[in-house]
């Protein structure tokens, strides 16, 4: 008994292993891969508090200014991914969001969504966001700010708020 229900085991792993084999381990998990592309994105909801300097801030409000925060939507692309919608960085754009704001006011971004056509093409990291903020340019044709940035996936900071810390550029 026990060796005719180790029979179907052994030859079902046989079976397995032998057309693994054949497409390869590259081509399998490219093949997993396209077969389960990630959830379309649910829209996201987050802020981004700024901290200045005294000397930016001064500047800012001397200088009538206003602040700039920044988004950009990206993804790396599964394999097969038409190379037109692939950039020089080997990424996705999947969209921005911008936010013109006083010196001191916080940034808020709701339902903030990628591209949905493009999703087809995200692979299971998901969208990533890149946070930028810089002078409105009003008192000056230069952006006047060194600020930090973020970095991450856009499902993370759901719900979060973002912390950027900026000083005048050569402070």
């Amino acid at each position: 008994m026990f060796k005719r229900l180790m029979f179907p085991i052994l030859v079902n792993s046989v079976l397995l292993i032998s057309v693994a084999g054949v497409s390869g381990p590259g081509q399998a998990a490219a093949l997993q891969q396209k077969a389960t592309p990630p959830p379309p994105a649910a829209p996201a909801s987050f802020t981004v508090k700024i901290t200045y300097s005294s000397k930016a801030m001064d500047a800012l409000v001397k200088g009538k200014e206003t602040v700039i925060v920044a988004g950009y939507l990206t993804a790396s692309p599964i394999p097969g991914t038409p190379k037109k919608y692939v950039d020089h960085v080997g990424e996705i754009g999947l969209g921005d969001v911008q936010k013109e704001i006083a010196p001191g006011a916080v940034a808020s971004f709701a339902g903030v969504k990628p591209t949905a056509a493009m999703m087809k093409w995200v692979d299971s990291s998901g969208p990533q966001l890149l946070i930028n903020v810089y002078s409105g340019r009003k008192s000056s044709p230069n952006n006047l700010l060194d600020c930090g940035i973020y970095e991450g996936s856009l499902a993370a900071i759901q719900g979060q708020t973002i912390p950027i810390s900026c000083k005048m550029i050569g402070e």
